[in-house]
């Protein structure tokens, strides 16, 4: 593949527009990552039955946490009886992890984790984005402060682990539903409900380009399922969408339809999850947040949302009071039925049938390309490191951001080869609108008349 980097039209703060202060912080927290993934730890393994420690830390976290389950706290199903409490203990999340992680301060914590796991799940968490282009949206959700941004990374890092998050994109939807169901009868269906329900669903572009996110209230009630089955669709899609952003598409928008909503259809405990999680763990991916058709009711669950918002997130919240002010920023054929009114224009995703995708496994890979993705994680980490240890030249500037770009892209290649090996096929993929070719390039594809299908294989 022929590279075609260029320096041209980067956004400051980004891969490739660094200040030389900026690239000093950045080799700064690649060496702070580097060593603490040499750390021993305290290596843990779950009990042959974990379930009754899990849903014991799970019980003490959810009580700190202030309890509450369902997607959008306020309000009840009128059709669905009340959960017993014992009943909404997480069984997945948690189940392989030391209660101890999340439950002791982020220092005392991170120094029991074995280095070799967090520096697994950095390099999943990485995917197939360019590490550096990674690593520096924690930097900027923390304005260049190196201490801080360290600290955002590791947070994420116990994060994702107590969350299984690696395990959720391996086994995909289908695995998930097999998985869940074998941790608690009805869970995975439970699951595989709020995948199919249109609550959520992906799709785009926005007018910036971007892939969207559309949250469909009114087709929620709380009590109609458990939380941890909410949380697993949500952190499902959220991995799910970080794979249409390619340079530079480096975020996406999020689009709340409160059409026809009433306090029935609110969940706080599912907003403070949601924002949290866009907050502390994807820092930077959010790029426009659309509120559309707000009743007046709103305006009481958005006095109680507000107050929790940083202000950089807030300052990417707008309002649309219909389709008109809503296409000031999504063109209509990008927009689904259920907000458009119009069943005569759907989108690629409610326009395309396609069967359910194979589930995924656990199993650690032996493909070809995935141990060609291991070697390639080493040759990064060298090649980094003796980068992180050089001296900034002056008037090779330039040089050096290009050649990081290409490093990323070489890195992003690779990993794309072994995407098969490490990510279950979503709906997406079954639908068209992603699409992994045999000769491993990676194709977006929404559909309709405003967008061509993409080859961002390359694009760092």
């Amino acid at each position: 593949m022929v590279s075609n980097l260029s320096l041209e039209g980067r956004l400051p703060g980004h891969a490739g527009a660094l200040t030389p202060d900026q690239v000093a912080a950045l080799k700064k927290i690649w060496l702070r990552l580097f060593e603490l993934f040499k750390q021993a730890g305290e290596p843990y393994t779950p009990p042959a039955d974990s379930d009754s420690s899990s849903q014991a830390s799970s019980e003490k976290q959810e009580k700190k946490n202030g309890g509450g389950g369902g997607w959008f706290g306020f309000g009840k199903s009128s059709s669905a009886p009340a959960k017993d409490v014992q009943q909404d203990k997480p069984v997945f999340l948690g189940k392989t992890a030391d209660p101890r992680w999340m439950s002791l301060t982020l220092e005392e914590a991170i120094k029991l984790i074995p280095g070799e796991k967090l520096e697994r799940t950095f390099w999943h968490m990485v995917a197939t984005d360019n590490p550096d282009a990674c690593v520096l949206r924690y930097l900027r959700a923390r304005k260049w402060d190196v201490d801080a941004a360290y600290r955002m990374i590791i947070n994420t890092l116990r994060w994702r682990l107590h969350n299984r998050v690696d395990d959720i994109t391996k086994l995909g939807e289908s695995g998930l539903v097999i998985e869940l169901n074998k941790l608690k009868p009805q869970l995975g269906d439970d699951f595989i409900r709020q995948i199919k329900s249109g609550k959520a669903t992906l799709g785009g572009p926005d007018k910036s380009d971007r892939g969207i996110c559309f949250l469909n209230v009114q087709l929620h009630h709380k009590e109609d399922q458990p939380f941890e089955a909410i949380q697993i669709a949500a952190l499902y899609l959220m991995e799910t969408a970080r794979v249409f952003c390619g340079y530079p598409m480096v975020n996406a928008c999020l689009v709340f339809n409160l059409d026809n909503f009433t306090l029935a259809n609110m969940d706080f405990d599912f907003v403070k999850f949601l924002i949290t999680c866009l907050e502390r763990y994807y820092p930077e991916t959010l790029g426009l947040c659309l509120i559309h058709k707000a009743p007046w009711v709103f305006s009481t669950v958005w006095a109680m949302i507000q107050p929790l918002l940083d202000p950089v997130v807030a300052a990417k919240i707008k309002f649309s009071k219909n389709l008109d002010e809503l296409q000031e920023h999504i063109d209509i054929g990008s927009v689904p039925v259920i907000i458009s009114g119009n069943p005569d224009r759907k989108t690629k995703d409610e326009a395309t049938k396609a069967d359910d995708p194979p589930a995924g496994i656990l199993e650690v890979p032996t493909s070809a390309e995935y141990l060609a993705y291991e070697e390639e994680k080493k040759a990064y980490t060298k090649a980094t490191e003796e980068w992180a240890k050089s001296e900034i030249v002056a008037g090779q500037e330039d040089q050096d951001a290009l050649a990081r770009l290409e490093r990323g892209r070489q890195y992003r290649l690779i990993r794309i080869r072994a995407e098969k090996d490490l990510r279950a096929n979503t709906t997406y993929h079954q639908k068209g609108l992603l699409k992994l070719t045999p000769d491993a390039h990676l194709y977006v594809d929404f559909g309709g008349d405003n967008w061509v299908e993409q080859d961002i294989t390359d694009r760092v």
